[in-house]
C-alpha cells in the first residue's frame, strides 16, 4: 500500500509500506478521506506541538473516515462494510484520569494517525459509525468538530448573548455555527476575505476583516458598548489571546481554543480581575464528542461540506500540505478513490 510519511521539516514523501494486519480486537480500515489540520501543519513545519513526540519518519493524518474491510475475532459491534470514523487516542483505561472518564487526559496515552495511508488498523473500541446521511468527506471533519463540541461544552450560552469568534479557519467557522444555533448573536473576525464570506453564508450575524476594519468599534456597536459576552480564540496567535480579553465585557467568558505554540504569552491579568472574566482552556476530545459531532453533521446543525476547499489524491499529499501552510484554501482533504 501507499503511505505519506513526514521525513523532516517541509518534507512529506509518499512511499510503499506493508498493509497492516489487524490484531484480535482491531479492524482494518480502508481510508476514504483524511483532513489536514492546523496542528499537522505545525508538525510539517518542523515544530513539536505540545503532547506530540515527533521522530522521523513520522506518520501523519488523524482526521479520517473509511470502511471496515477486515475485523479481528474479538471485535464486537462492527463488521466488514461498516463506514466508520476512528479516534486515534489510545488511553490506558486504568490511570486516575481514565477512571474519571477523562480519557483525552490519560497519563499513559498513546496515539495513532493512519489517515495518510491507504489502510490503517485501529482498536474497535475507538470507532464510531458514520450516519447514512453523512459522506466520507464530511465524516473526516468529525475529529475537529469533536474538539469544538468539547470546547462548546465549557461555555454557557444564553439567548441573545453577544459572541465573538476570532479566527476564520475551519475551527472558527464551526464554533460560529454552534454559537449561532445556541442562540447567540455571533460575530466572526478574521483576515481572509473568502473565508469570511463563507462565514457570512453559514449564518454569521456580522463578519469583520481585522486587517481593514476596527474590530473593537464593531463589537462596541453591536453590544451597545458592553463588550462580548463570549469570546472564542480560534487562531493560534498571542495577539488574539490579548484581543479576546480586551473585547470581552464585564462577566464575560473567554475560551482559549487554539494553541499559540509559544512558551509564554504576556496578558493584562488585571483585566481578568476587574472585568470578572471566566477564562477556560479546552483541548482535545473524547469518543463521546465524536458521536455528538457526527450527529450534528447528520442533522445539519453544523455544515462542514462548505468548509472543504480542496480534494487531492494521496500522491499529492505534499501539495495539499503546502496549500494548507499557505492558507490558500480552507479545509484540505486527502482522498483515496
Amino acid at each position: 500500500m501507499k503511505v505519506a510519511m513526514l521525513q523532516g521539516p517541509l518534507t512529506l514523501a509518499v512511499q510503499d509500506a506493508d498493509r497492516p494486519k489487524p490484531g484480535p480486537a482491531e479492524v482494518l480500515i480502508k481510508v476514504a478521506a483524511c483532513g489536514v489540520c492546523g496542528t499537522d501543519v505545525e508538525a510539517y513545519l518542523g515544530h513539536q506541538p505540545r503532547g506530540w513526540t515527533i521522530t522521523y519518519p513520522f506518520r501523519m493524518g488523524h482526521e479520517l473516515a473509511g470502511t471496515v474491510v477486515e475485523a479481528g475475532p474479538e471485535v464486537r459491534g462492527f463488521k466488514v462494510g461498516d463506514r466508520v470514523v476512528p479516534d486515534g487516542r489510545l488511553p490506558c483505561g486504568a490511570c486516575r484520569n481514565c477512571r474519571r472518564g477523562l480519557f483525552s487526559a490519560c497519563s499513559n496515552q498513546g496515539y495513532f494517525s493512519g489517515g495518510l495511508s491507504e489502510y490503517a488498523a485501529y482498536p474497535y473500541r475507538n470507532l464510531v459509525k458514520i450516519p447514512d446521511k453523512v459522506s466520507f468527506d464530511e465524516a473526516a471533519l468529525a475529529e475537529p468538530l469533536a474538539c469544538v463540541v468539547n470546547g462548546q461544552s465549557k461555555l454557557s450560552v444564553t439567548p441573545g448573548a453577544i459572541a465573538l469568534v476570532i479566527g476564520d479557519g475551519p475551527i472558527g467557522l464551526m464554533h460560529m455555527q454552534m454559537l449561532k444555533r445556541r442562540g447567540a448573536f455571533t460575530v466572526l473576525a478574521g483576515v481572509t476575505p473568502h473565508r469570511l464570506e463563507i462565514g457570512r453564508q453559514l449564518g454569521a450575524d456580522a463578519v469583520v476583516n481585522s486587517l481593514s476594519q476596527d474590530l473593537a468599534k464593531v463589537m462596541g456597536d453591536v453590544s451597545e458598548g458592553r463588550g462580548a459576552d463570549i469570546v472564542v480564540s480560534a487562531a493560534g496567535k498571542a495577539a488574539v489571546l490579548k484581543q479576546a480579553i480586551d473585547l470581552a465585557g464585564r462577566g464575560g467568558q473567554v475560551l482559549f481554543f487554539a494553541a499559540t505554540m509559544q512558551p509564554s504569552v504576556e496578558l493584562d491579568i488585571d483585566l481578568i480581575h476587574y472585568k470578572e472574566l471566566a477564562l477556560r482552556g479546552t483541548y482535545d476530545s473524547t469518543i463521546a464528542h465524536f458521536e455528538d459531532a457526527l450527529t450534528l453533521i447528520s442533522q445539519g446543525v453544523v455544515k462542514v461540506a462548505p468548509l472543504i476547499s480542496h480534494r487531492l489524491p494521496l500522491q499529492s499529499a505534499p501539495q495539499g500540505y503546502e496549500i494548507a501552510r499557505k492558507l490558500e484554501g480552507l479545509k484540505v482533504l486527502i482522498v483515496h478513490e
